[in-house]
């Protein structure tokens, strides 16, 4: 089942606080006195389902806490409708700081596995944000396959740190795939990549989809994802243009990308796509000048820097593959930003750190 605590994206300027209700109600949330409602078009929506709550990120970093609000109805009439039950949930949130030394967890390639997701981000130890990195289910054939990342973030941040969500190649699968982005946090036109400001930390994240060519018989004509890469390019140019709104605004200290395939990598021949798209990709970070890229996807970790002999173009920055996953062992990396760099830590679900490395 769907956790019920709600779970803070960092998306934009803006958080999305997402949670699920389980029966007919209205759902809002409360900052310093504001109200945000879940309402589209004018229209509370009532459904039982997912909820996004968009809220201003510098309110909810002002005030320090929030409130779930849910009104169940007896019936969605269409007169009179009559609120039964109001329940408030008071969450604490406690922002990312800048000029701080600032400690994240990054996980991904979990495919269900919930547990080992948690032992591995408790070997890193306490941390101020959370990174999604994909592949959190096995496949999308039925909504209740999105509870694992949402059950994840839930338990991990208990509603009261920042998670940043990217999606990975394995949500692209099932029948229930093209309705994902009402489930997950989303950019402009419920896009899966985004920017996002934690403190002194910019972010950027990437959609690359699938991990073969669209025209795959394993997609079955399900996978239009070249298209949605270029868009991605158009986004990534336009960041470039209004840089002193994003890399370049003041306060930021790091910068940073995520990625679900780590897409400078060569990755094989039934793998390595779309060489003009991630070309020009990569190009244009070396613009950005982000000082790592943060990957999953290869079930295994691996700091590839310029010039290594499976980059695939001259590289910005070292790509980070920050998953591992073996038999029953699952694997994640401590990330900790301070003013003389970042330094990465791959932990595993066994309680071992099996690699401390500054980049």
């Amino acid at each position: 089942m769907f956790s019920t605590a709600p779970v803070v994206y960092a998306v934009g300027d803006e958080y999305q606080i997402m949670f699920y209700v389980r029966c007919t109600a209205y759902a809002k949330v409360v900052i310093g006195g504001r109200e945000f409602k879940d309402s589209v078009c004018g229209v509370m929506r009532s459904a039982k389902g997912m909820r996004r709550v968009r809220v201003p990120r510098s309110l909810l970093d002002e005030c320090g806490e929030y409130t779930v609000v849910t009104q169940n109805l007896l019936a969605r009439v269409a007169y009179n409708p009559k609120i039964i039950k109001t329940t408030e949930n008071k969450y604490k949130f406690r922002p990312v700081k800048s000029g701080t030394a600032v400690r994240a967890f990054m996980t991904g390639d979990a495919h269900g596995d919930i547990e080992n997701v948690i032992k591995s981000a408790k070997s890193f130890g306490a941390f101020d944000f959370l990174i999604l990195n994909g592949d959190m289910p096995n496949k999308c054939d039925r909504v209740r396959d999105f509870e694992t990342p949402h059950n994840v973030a839930a338990r991990l941040t208990g509603g009261e740190i920042p998670a940043i969500f990217a999606k990975g190649n394995h949500e692209n699968r099932g029948a229930a795939a093209e309705i994902f982005h009402n489930f997950f946090p989303v950019g402009s036109g419920d896009t899966l990549f985004y920017t996002f400001r934690l403190g002194g930390i910019w972010g950027l994240v990437l959609d690359c989809g699938e991990d073969k060519e669209d025209d795959n018989a394993e997609y079955g004509g399900s996978a239009d994802f070249s298209q949605y890469r270029r868009q991605q390019t158009e986004f990534i140019k336009r960041i470039i243009a209004d840089s002193e709104n994003e890399y370049e605004a003041p306060g930021v200290e790091h910068r940073i990308v995520v990625s679900h395939v780590p897409f400078i990598r060569d990755m094989g021949k039934l793998f390595t796509i779309e060489e003009k798209t991630f070309s020009e990709w990569t190009k244009l970070l070396g613009t950005i000048k982000p000082e790592a890229i943060f990957s999953a996807h290869l079930h295994r970790y691996e700091i590839m820097r310029n010039g290594s002999e499976y980059a695939r173009f001259p590289s910005p920055c070292p790509t980070v593959v920050g998953t591992f996953r073996r038999d029953n062992c699952l694997g994640g990396s401590g990330i900790t930003f301070d003013k003389d760099g970042i330094t990465v830590d791959f932990t595993t679900s066994e309680g071992k750190t099996v690699l401390s490395e500054k980049i």
